[in-house]
């Protein structure tokens, strides 16, 4: 008897995993959407009509074929392309288990083995970033903190959390339109103006703060920023830090933050999304100095640590004020009477119905231990610093802009610009035609390295210039692999240039 579809199908995605593409391999085999259309009409097409009718195995099959194909692999140790990269293979697997069991994580009831790995992975979190006691239960009832469904999401329900903390009567009779105003360096993450519209305080209730070169918020221009905000009767109720900002990964002063956070009575929190993971180090983890000082700190496993998508913590120092925020007792699901009904989680977040984003991380991390996690942290940092490196010795050819942790920020420069300082502060004052010959290179070279499927590096504006952005992620990458993405952008950079 020949095999079933799902044993087919789980075959083809378990030798993805196991053996997924290499140096040699492309990282992307482009096609346009017209022929990728074209691709899959010969297979199971892309559309749906009006009667569709089921397809056989082997076509099914072969759509599969061209997934595999056509996507993105982020698992190639030259895609440092975004601020996460190929998954760890045993939390693949754990995601699959996961979704083969298909549980929601809202009751004990209904996930028991996940309640309690839940509660385990968060103290374990907690301690690792100060919000636990070391001597704590590693298994508490009530746990520091919940998972949630990506860091936007996390950052809304701490903003819930701190705006309820400051006036818990909002959640009963509503806004009444004062305006309560928060905060966050105008390097931060858009999840605070996207969690500040659907809380129903405006996006113009975020004041962003001046920043410095690096891209750390300004302390002194915070303290003067919240000043303001008090004396015009707006109501400051929150401080968003950033460990990490998305470009720079640059680090606020969380210290300083806390300092300020307590000075005026401010919740803060910390989004640690992509930067947390540097807690893991202990050569690295000073970056977050003073986190245990903060309220809410939001942590993506997703990204540095190689989990897939999504598996995201938000931790909560003093965790007793979830309920009030969010809990609802519905009583056709959270009896108090029932058997271990004080392990439910569920009334505790937004959330009903809850994916299983733990058991992935719980399996990796038993996998490769605190000292595995750790060596993932310092080698990309050690990529990264190979990478500044080579920018600084290439006698001109690519000029660093800024850049921290294991983000490289550089641009290329052409034969006759050399040298050229990229400096924020030089981008600003570039005469305008040598800005835009600098601005269009960098798409130029990264269609090239797409067309090609050699590499995928990501570019972005600084002062209003595209610049290269190298993100170090994935711990296959070597030395060599980073090398070669460079000359690939010298090459193509000069192609762009005849």
């Amino acid at each position: 008897m020949g095999k079933s579809l799902e044993e087919r199908i789980a075959a083809q995605a378990l030798s993805y995993v196991v053996d997924p593409p290499t140096g040699l391999d492309p990282v992307i085999n482009l096609a346009s959407p017209a022929e990728l259309e074209g691709l899959f009409d010969q297979t199971v097409g892309f559309g749906f009509g009006d009667d569709e009718g089921a397809h056989d195995d082997d076509s099914i099959v072969a759509a599969v074929d061209l997934v595999i194909k056509h996507s993105v692999h982020t698992s190639h140790p030259r895609f440092i392309n975004q601020n996460f990269a190929g998954p760890d293979s045993v939390s693949v697997v754990g995601d699959w288990l996961g979704a083969a069991l298909n549980t929601t994580g809202a009751t004990f009831e209904a996930a028991p083995v996940f309640t309690l790995m839940e509660s385990a992975v968060l103290s374990k979190l907690g301690r690792i970033a100060g919000y636990v006691d070391a001597d704590a239960e590693q298994i508490p009832i009530l746990p520091p903190g919940l998972f949630c469904p990506g860091g936007s999401t996390a950052t809304l329900y701490a903003l819930q959390l701190a705006r309820h903390r400051m006036r818990p009567d909002i959640r009963r009779t509503g806004a009444t339109g004062e305006q309560m105003t928060l905060f966050v360096s105008d390097s931060g993450h858009y999840a605070a103006s996207k969690s500040a519209a659907l809380l129903g305080i405006g996006t113009d209730s975020v004041i962003k703060v001046d920043s410095d070169e690096r891209g750390a918020i300004v302390p002194d221009a915070l303290r003067a920023a919240i000043t303001g905000s008090a004396e015009a009767g707006q109501g400051p109720f929150a401080i968003i830090a950033t460990s990490g900002t998305t470009v720079t990964s640059a680090f606020d002063d969380l210290n300083a933050l806390a300092g300020i956070a307590e000075e005026f009575g401010l919740w803060l929190h910390v989004d640690g999304c992509y930067g947390g993971s540097a807690l893991f180090s202990a050569k690295h983890r000073h970056l977050l100095d003073g986190v245990e000082r903060s309220d809410s700190f939001v942590w993506n496993l997703h990204k540095m640590m190689g989990m897939t998508q999504q598996c995201t913590a938000l931790l909560v120092r003093e965790p007793e004020l979830l309920a009030p925020c969010f809990a609802l007792n519905a009583d056709y699901l959270f009896q108090p009477d029932k058997l271990n009904a004080e392990f439910d989680s569920g009334d505790r977040t937004f959330q009903c119905a809850r994916r299983i984003d733990v058991l992935k991380l719980w399996l990796a991390w038993k996998h490769h231990g605190d000292a595995g996690f750790a060596a993932r942290i310092d080698h990309a940092v050690e990529m990264a610093e190979h990478a500044r490196r080579r920018i600084e010795a290439s006698n001109g050819e690519f000029a660093p802009v800024v850049g921290n942790f294991t983000n490289v920020v550089f641009g290329w420069i052409p034969p006759n610009r050399r040298p050229l300082s990229l400096s924020p502060a030089h981008i600003a004052g570039l005469a305008p035609e040598i800005h835009a010959e600098l601005h269009a290179l960098a798409p130029k070279i990264k269609a090239q390295m797409q067309a090609n499927g050699t590499a995928m590096v990501g570019f972005q504006p600084i002062e209003g210039l595209n610049t290269f952005r190298l993100l170090f992620m994935n711990p296959d990458v070597t030395a060599t692999d980073v090398d070669a993405m460079l000359d690939l952008v010298a090459d193509y950079g000069a192609e762009a240039l005849t």
